[in-house]
């Protein structure tokens, strides 16, 4: 079993029941805490008293949380981080604050701890409409033509002309946009905090917008403070719509969001609650493969990670995501019960920003994630590099390229493609619209630019009327349709004003996305050239050119085994096999040769590649530590099923992996997680490969340090295997039957050698009879080989029936 690490302020077992007595105990700590509340605070502010019951609040709030008294723990929990940001800071709160923490303090006291009453569910909207819109509107103000407008562009409208019936509605579904008539500016803040206490988790509070006849400055401060993103002035649908599109995407880049890493619901639901009540969006994602998906989709600001996942560990997934093109200097917490302070400090040192020990105090949560955000948006903003996009919709040149350059360099299985839009007749445009109007309409093109291409980012303008954007998608066809479909949406909208409505055809030119960046300037030639030509044919058309041009000469098994190796680590395409160690003059038993082959997607169990051809084409691709973290992952998830005290296994790994220095924390957290000690595994290393890359004695100590025996495969006589064999951190030697007519007797010095040094000697390759009666004279410790037993799918040997 994984290690699961759960805090004590989470519900950590479903199964757990509440009982009469737990509930008296709980009421009666309630009760004395609103009591030291009301003698402590309710006069002149005590910033110490404050913070003690801070504490005794944090206390309370775990235990109402793991006895499953969801109603109590919600409103302890609103109270904790309200009460947190006053702590934390020294900030005494205004009378409004302080009027506000007593009511939240006599609602914990009156709170039933009755069970929460389940909610009704809420309607679904359908998937092709872009969002759900309430319109609140006063009798006889009505923009008669909005509803019909947005429901055009894909948005559900539902209209309201009473604000009591709207927050009824709140109940059934949480709108995405809400639309308020400036005469229901008083009610704002009733709204805002109604919407926000029916929020569900992974949801943004609904975006609201004014509308408002006269832009006066006083009154859209006003609204402002109760609660609108924005005050539009203007009573047209066009202009309207564009304005929903740019504040959209503005939030979607401006406002904090945290991906929650985390395989344990309970945990992941008790740090999305603390985060909701400070007016964090949050997303989940529950393992390792779901969170480079993630990233692209919900654009996080900060990433709470989970030392230990169902299908990797933490330090693999900081590094995948810092991999990843524009999350390189992305925040990364860690968020475990991992208490090894060497392990936390690899956890630091190998991508991550900070660690927070579970169970995590809502104030240390966050302050973390507070301070790590702003610290990141504010390095961003200094050095305008890869975050710049995230202050506005169109990110500068510099940037772009950046991205371009991440893309090109990942290298990407996806298909990502530059791509060129382009509005048709700008010449014509310009005369219509006028040197006024044309800023708006270029402002209204770039928030629909951005509304309907969300997979392509960053967006950068390119001359008049023109952007580029990085797109993709998992396949050629994918990314074909997707910008098909964009366009059409784009044709279809009307811009600058629903009164004389201006209509106009888009061009869109993809060019894949294949090779250095170096070439990005002649990659953005092309897409801009091929855009002009379909212009020139009449435009309002795509074209692209996403062939892949290596797809054609590459060798199919190359593609074939760099689909598996990056792929997830399982046993669908991944077999590993056991062969025994048979102890001749050695005195161990439970030892076994690990071999790893991979098995092509939906093949049958006959198609197996084996390691003496993939691993050539792992090496020639640069990913054949892929190969080793794999075999590795695979044999100690069986090592933990076989559950044997003193088993071990040899591992065949590239040098390459003892160079990487993530590699020997990634494999104390794999050993960790799978509660193995680090016994369990011996590293097998070829001589020749040691000769041939010469890795540093640090490196070779950085593996020792986690505890793993290292073997050595020596391949041949040569003076460089010669000194790997004295080398002081290999204590296992292994030699494979020699080729030829001599037989063992060729390396009779070498073994003799080898056990002068103290070593353990390991013959493999036996597979006559003979090669057993030659590896007992030249004293061998360990053999094996297909004479002493075959390969098996575990580790069922008998070795009590093996003694030679």
């Amino acid at each position: 079993m994984l290690e699961t690490d759960t805090p004590e302020g989470a519900v950590s077992a479903p199964e757990r029941q509440r009982g009469p007595s737990g509930d008296r105990a709980l009421r009666q700590k309630l009760d004395a805490f609103v009591a030291q509340w009301r003698e402590g605070l309710s006069g002149s502010w005590d910033g110490a008293r404050a913070s003690l019951l801070h504490e005794e609040l944090e206390r309370l709030t775990g235990e109402a949380d793991s006895l499953g008294m969801g109603d109590v723990a919600e409103t302890a929990l609103e109270l904790t981080v309200f009460l947190c940001s006053f702590v934390e800071s020294g900030v005494i709160p205004s009378p409004t604050q302080r009027q506000a923490l007593a009511g939240m303090v006599e609602r914990l006291g009156g709170a039933p701890v009755a069970e929460e009453a389940p909610r009704a569910p809420k309607k679904a909207v359908a998937k092709n409409v872009r969002g759900l819109v309430h319109y609140l509107r006063a009798p006889g103000r009505e923009i008669e033509a909005l509803a019909p407008y947005l429901g055009a562009q894909r948005f559900l409208v539902r209209p309201f002309d009473d604000a009591d019936a709207l927050l009824a509605a709140f109940a059934e579904n949480l709108p995405d946009v809400l639309l308020v008539d400036d005469a229901f500016v008083p009610k704002l803040h009733e709204l805002s905090q109604s919407a926000a206490r029916a929020r569900q988790a992974q949801r943004d509070p609904p975006l609201c917008l004014v509308l408002s006849e006269a832009a006066d400055p006083a009154r859209v401060l006003f609204a402002q403070r109760a609660g609108a993103d924005a005050v539009v002035s203007v009573r047209d649908p066009v202009a309207i719509l564009a304005r929903i599109d740019e504040v959209l995407e503005q939030r979607r880049h401006l406002g904090y969001r945290v991906l929650v890493v985390e395989d344990d619901p309970s945990q992941a639901k008790f740090c999305e609650s603390i985060l909701h009540h400070r007016g964090i969006t949050t997303a989940v994602c529950a393992t390792a493969t779901d969170v480079v998906p993630m990233l692209q989709s919900f654009h996080p600001d900060l990433v709470l990670l989970d030392f230990y996942l169902p299908d990797g560990n933490g330090i693999e997934v900081a590094q995948a995501i810092r991999a990843e093109p524009g999350f390189s200097f992305l925040p990364v917490v860690f968020l475990s019960g991992e208490q090894d302070l060497d392990r936390r400090f690899d956890a630091i040192s190998m991508g991550g920003d900070d660690f927070l020990t579970k169970p995590v105090k809502p104030r240390h949560l966050l302050m973390t994630v507070e301070s790590r955000v702003r610290r990141a948006r504010t390095l961003g903003a200094n050095a305008g590099a890869a975050r710049g996009e995230r202050r506005g919709i169109l990110a500068s040149r510099e940037t772009f390229l950046q991205e371009l350059e991440h893309v090109a360099d990942a290298a990407p299985e996806a298909c990502a493609a530059i791509v060129y839009v382009a509005v048709d007749g700008v010449d014509a445009l310009r005369d219509r619209v006028g040197f006024v109007a044309a800023g708006t309409l270029s402002q209204q093109i770039a928030a629909a630019l951005a509304a309907e291409l969300p997979f392509a980012r960053p967006l950068c303008a390119y001359g008049d009327y023109g952007f580029l954007a990085l797109a993709q998608r998992a396949d050629e066809l994918a990314l074909r349709e997707a910008l098909e479909e964009a366009r059409e949406r784009l044709a279809a909208r009307t811009w600058l004003s629903g009164d004389d409505p201006l209509k106009l055809g888009f061009t869109l030119a993809a060019q894949r996305i294949v090779g250095p960046a170096a070439k990005a300037e002649a990659l953005i030639r092309r897409a801009r050239a091929q855009g002009v030509g379909v212009q020139a044919a009449g435009g309002n058309a795509c074209a692209f050119d996403l062939r892949d041009p290596n797809a054609a000469s590459e060798d199919p098994r190359v593609r074939l085994v760099r689909a598996v190796l990056r792929g997830a680590i399982d046993k669908t395409t991944s077999v590993v096999d056991y062969q025994p160690l048979v102890p001749l003059s050695g005195n161990l038993s439970d030892q076994y040769v690990a071999r790893m082959r991979l098995k092509p997607p939906r093949s049958s169990q006959e198609i197996l590649i084996g390691p003496d051809e993939y691993l050539p084409l792992a090496r020639e691709q640069g990913i054949a530590t892929l190969a080793d973290r794999r075999v590795i992952r695979l044999a100690l998830r069986d090592a933990h099923e076989a559950n044997k005290a003193d088993l071990r296994v040899f591992v065949p790994i590239s040098v390459d992996s003892i160079m990487d220095g993530a590699f020997a924390p990634w494999l104390a957290t794999e050993l960790r997680a799978n509660e193995l000690s680090a016994s369990v595994v011996a590293l097998d290393i070829s001589a020749r490969d040691l000769i041939e890359h010469l890795p540093s004695d640090a490196a070779i100590e950085a593996v020792q340090r986690v505890g793993a025996r290292l073997c050595l495969t020596v391949d041949d006589d040569s003076d460089g295997a010669q000194r790997w064999l004295q080398h002081a951190a290999f204590g296992l030697v292994r030699f494979d039957t020699p080729t030829g007519g001599a037989g063992w007797t060729s390396v009779a010095a070498r073994l003799a050698t080898v056990r002068s040094l103290g070593k353990i000697v390991v013959a493999g390759g036996v597979t006559q009879m003979q090669d057993i009666a030659d590896v007992l004279k030249h004293g061998v410790h360990y053999a094996h080989g297909a004479a002493l037993c075959d390969w098996l799918p575990g580790f069922g040997f008998d070795f009590a029936h093996a003694v030679l």
